[in-house]
């Protein structure tokens, strides 16, 4: 393989790298720390087999077309393709039918740990404790509403 080949084939190594680095893998991660290597290698290349005047050179190019690249990449329309455009539109009713009462009791389908779901007035709600946790089919009494959950505590 000639040098030339080699410089190329470890610059564009090392874009793709640090592409994938910038683009896909987040945090400082090796394939960066190994994309900036690979360039510095085909840099070194360059100085070392050609002389001065190709070392700079190869910085400039490199240079050059990593901005080119950089450019191209975070305008593309490629990006649109795999983010997700879908918006969530659904929201949580308040009460499906009856409200409870403050005071009405009822007991519990399953531990409240403080949340879980509770039975009152032949109505499945999903509760808050304020006892922090509760067993399943311990009787629980209301003592507030809060938008879709009702607030319960154990009943002595």
């Amino acid at each position: 393989m000639s040098p030339v080949v080699a410089i190329i084939l470890l610059i564009l190594a090392g874009l793709v790298l640090l592409l994938l680095e910038v683009l896909v893998i987040p945090g400082t991660t090796v394939a960066g720390v190994i994309g900036f290597g690979l360039l510095g290698g085909g840099i070194y290349i360059a100085f070392n087999t050609y002389g001065t005047n190709a070392g700079v050179a190869s910085i400039a190019a490199t240079l050059i077309i990593t901005i080119i690249v950089f450019i191209t990449a975070f305008r593309s329309g490629t990006w649109k393709k795999l983010m997700l455009n879908s918006a969530i539109e659904s929201k949580i009713e308040n009460f499906e039918g009856k409200i409870p009462n403050i005071g009405d009791e009822g007991i519990t389908l399953t531990r409240l740990a403080p949340m879980g779901k509770v039975l009152v007035n032949d109505v499945e709600y999903e509760a808050i404790s304020l006892n922090s946790f509760v067993d399943p089919k311990s009787t629980i009494v209301v003592s507030g509403i809060e938008s879709n959950k009702i607030i319960v505590k154990l009943k002595l």
